[in-house]
């Protein structure tokens, strides 16, 4: 939706493929947990459906954020975000301490979630005449929704495709080493959440903006603001590298333990994620000229690499190859979003 420019598709179909996209998962989700976890009562299946609607209700909030991303009003963005997390947080924590009931705790997550939306969201885009109300859906169809799906299933194929990427190590990790490898390479793992939350970041500041320009034939500006954003995200990299090697042992020691404390690991595994990180920007221009077959193929070869890599460096080196699977699957992206890059802004150039 943000780097969509609407003249085929309307903030209503994309309101119902959100809507029947969320229902499918949590049917999903919940068939899925009773087939395989039926026998373990109903604290499992609540869990999975408490779960599965707190998803739901964040799905709908990430569709009210990309129209603030659209209006490149990232202000909006923060404090849907802050007041979602801050209340479903506050709920959990709440009902959990009172009751100690998991699917109870997770359903009133998803409450004040849907409240959040209800109320934070659909007020802050009502300020910006964008108000999107269920009766919207009467002004959508299957057909049309169908339509969208197609368009947009690429996008869906490579972010499967790099999350799997991701995965593949792991996976190899606990067939070849074991639980305890895994739990170790998982742990040091989270430094890529937070540095993927810092692409997120800026990714969302300039797509709308980025998609502006293509649809303009901006090529020149195209260029100039992919190169800041790259920038930034090298910038941002760099110091994490340099401070997971610095101080890497005792910040791991203090939230995890000194069994947790391997500093080389570590900066393997932030090195890596810093690498995902600066090819972050290319996705982003990737996506604003809507070249969605290239997101295939980047995240395709990733995906590659990752388990051609991991089926080498796995079983002899353990966590340490997993890691270094990660950061070859991450090399072979940003490579791939390099000629991307160049392939589809080269227009406007000058000739040689």
């Amino acid at each position: 939706l943000t780097v969509d420019d609407l003249d085929r598709f309307t903030p209503a179909d994309y309101l119902g493929l959100r809507i029947l996209g969320s229902v499918a998962a949590v049917l999903g989700s919940v068939l899925l947990a009773a087939a395989i976890y039926g026998d373990d009562g109903p604290i499992v299946l609540g869990a999975v459906a408490g779960l599965a609607a707190v998803r739901f209700f964040g799905a709908q909030a990430s569709m009210s954020q990309a129209m603030f991303q659209r209006a490149e009003r990232l202000d909006f963005v923060a404090l849907s975000i802050f007041v979602r997390s801050t209340a479903g947080l506050a709920a959990f924590a709440v009902a959990m301490w009172l009751t100690g009931n998991l699917p109870l705790a997770l359903a009133s997550e998803a409450a004040l979630w849907a409240l959040s939306y209800g109320v934070m969201d659909t007020r802050l885009l009502r300020r910006l005449n964008l108000d999107l109300p269920l009766s919207a859906l009467r002004r959508t169809g299957l057909r049309r929704i169908g339509r969208l799906m197609l368009w947009v299933l690429p996008v869906g194929v490579a972010l499967w495709a790099l999350r799997a990427a991701n995965a593949v190590p792991t996976i190899l990790l606990e067939h070849h080493a074991g639980l305890a490898e895994v739990g170790l390479f998982g742990a040091l793992a989270y430094a890529h959440t937070v540095l993927s939350m810092m692409a997120n970041s800026v990714s969302s500041a300039a797509a709308a903006r980025l998609r502006r320009h293509v649809r303009a034939e901006r090529w020149s500006a195209v260029r100039g603001l992919g190169a800041r954003m790259v920038l930034v995200t090298a910038g941002l990299g760099i110091v994490g590298s340099v401070a997971a090697w610095v101080v890497g042992t005792p910040v791991v020691t203090a939230v995890f333990g000194p069994d947790y404390a391997d500093r080389q690991l570590l900066t393997v595994i932030v090195v890596a994620s810093s690498v995902y990180l600066v090819a972050a920007p290319l996705v982003t221009v990737v996506t604003a000229c809507q070249a969605f077959r290239w997101r295939v193929a980047m995240s395709g070869g990733c995906l590659a690499a990752s388990a051609i890599a991991a089926l080498l460096l796995v079983p002899p080196y353990a966590a340490m190859g997993a890691a270094g699977a990660f950061l070859i699957s991450a090399v072979v992206y940003l490579a791939a979003g390099l000629i991307a890059f160049r392939r589809l802004t080269a227009r406007g150039k000058p000739a040689a």
